[in-house]
């Protein structure tokens, strides 16, 4: 009787076990990643409201895997990210940036991307202000170690029209 019960026991277990992960997220749990990725993305544009550079760039994961796209280029790691932007920070004292379209999408439990169409006006350490420029931004979050940061992004900018 003992041996029954064991051998049921363990096909009670291989068959849970063998059962295949369940990778689909509930409504309730994107909405959930949504808000907290959200959340997060607020105080992202916070940093880059004060031109706080380095506040910004702390929301990017600090590795060799992150890329950025922008102007036809795309730059490989945060180091090369960090190196290309940081000195068009150096003047700007703030920015106005307003988003007029933001659209999140939760990929897959650590995968969340954030669409957002807006414009920035920065002004300048001597106070001068413009000239606006519009953007669509692309950021992708992925939760490592626990932390939600930015691994890519690609930003674009329209092309004036007398080009």
């Amino acid at each position: 009787m003992r041996r029954l019960a064991l051998a049921a026991l363990s096909l009670a277990f291989l068959a849970t076990a063998c059962q295949p992960a369940i990778t689909e997220l509930t409504e309730e749990q994107k909405a959930e990643i949504a808000a907290e990725v959200s959340a997060i993305n607020a105080v992202y544009w916070d940093a880059w409201r004060a031109a706080d550079f380095d506040r910004g760039m702390s929301y990017f994961h600090n590795s060799p895997e992150t890329v950025w796209g922008y102007a036809g280029n795309l730059d490989m790691g945060w180091d090369a990210i960090y190196a290309a932007y940081s000195p068009l920070f150096g003047a700007i004292a703030s920015q106005a940036v307003t988003i007029t379209e933001s659209r999140t999408t939760v990929v897959a439990r650590d995968v969340v991307c954030i669409n957002e169409v807006g414009s920035t006006v920065p002004t300048d350490t001597a106070g001068v202000a413009g000239p606006e420029m519009n953007f669509a931004l692309l950021t992708v979050w992925v939760r490592r170690g626990g932390e939600w940061k930015v691994l890519f992004g690609h930003e674009s900018t329209p092309v004036p029209e007398s080009m």
